[in-house]
């Protein structure tokens, strides 16, 4: 598919301290519809603060975070879930004791309408809804080909499994765009390879641009649209990847200066 022009989600001048500490100073991102956009950089570089000024989790010093146009720095991460803010995190955010298809329903959770009242009555309306719900996460399910597992409990699944049943339960919250922060820590690479397939799924089936932080640069060179570089709290690139790839200060920053000749 074509990929979309427009701008989703906009990061401008966000600076962000710990006390002594700059994480970010002065970073600014433009994430454009139907990209994957990579944030890469070394350990402590300000990728996952980064992520967690986008999502609402942290609220930088200064700058704006706009999403579709608007400004939303005021916004809670509950606020910018409902919004369309997806988000999936370094750790696992399943409940072991629970299926797949349970841990799926739960992300329904923000879109449900009605109280107390109707939910302990089961009105119509009630049902309807969670009918639908169901519908919608047995289409999740097929999609990240969990058909085998969705009665599973989650707690007895392998870890990539479990990290495509947190996936799946991102999507249910109905993102318009979707941020993962380490989605391929500690997978196989097998692992790894369904994840990207899916990732780039998400993006060509479903519209829905993605932001990653990742490491393995194999990955990111192959899927991403677009590179985002930082380095201790700084933007030092921004390009496609094979403009990203042949950087001089990217090729420093990840494996140093060369050494001078003897």
């Amino acid at each position: 598919m074509a990929l979309g022009a427009g701008t989703i989600l906009e990061a401008r001048d966000l600076c962000l301290r710990f006390g002594a500490v700059e994480a970010l100073k002065s970073v600014s991102l433009s994430v454009h519809a139907g990209s994957i956009h990579a944030l890469i950089g070394p350990n402590g570089a300000g990728k996952s603060s980064l992520l967690n000024c986008l999502s609402g989790f942290y609220h930088p010093w200064s700058g704006a975070v706009l999403f579709q146009g608007k400004d939303i720095g005021a916004k809670s991460p509950p606020a910018r879930s409902v919004l369309g803010i997806g988000r999936t995190f370094q750790g696992i955010q399943t409940y072991p004791s629970m299926t797949a298809r349970e841990n799926i329903l739960t992300g329904f959770h923000s879109q449900m309408r009605g109280g107390v009242f109707s939910a302990l009555f089961r009105l119509p309306h009630t049902l309807r809804q969670e009918e639908a719900f169901t519908e919608r996460a047995e289409e999740i399910i097929a999609f990240l080909e969990l058909e085998q597992d969705r009665h599973r409990t989650v707690g007895d699944m392998s870890y990539g499994l479990r990290k495509r049943v947190d996936l799946g339960r991102a999507l249910a919250t109905d993102p318009k765009i979707l941020i993962m922060d380490e989605p391929m820590a500690g997978m196989s690479p097998e692992e790894k390879g369904d994840l990207a397939r899916f990732i780039l799924d998400i993006r060509d089936h479903f519209g829905i641009p993605v932001v990653l932080v990742e490491h393995d640069m194999d990955v990111v060179m192959d899927i991403s649209d677009q590179v985002t570089v930082l380095e201790f709290g700084k933007v030092i690139a921004d390009g496609p990847p094979e403009a990203i790839a042949n950087d001089e200060s990217v090729i420093t920053a990840y494996l140093g200066a060369a050494e001078p000749a003897a």
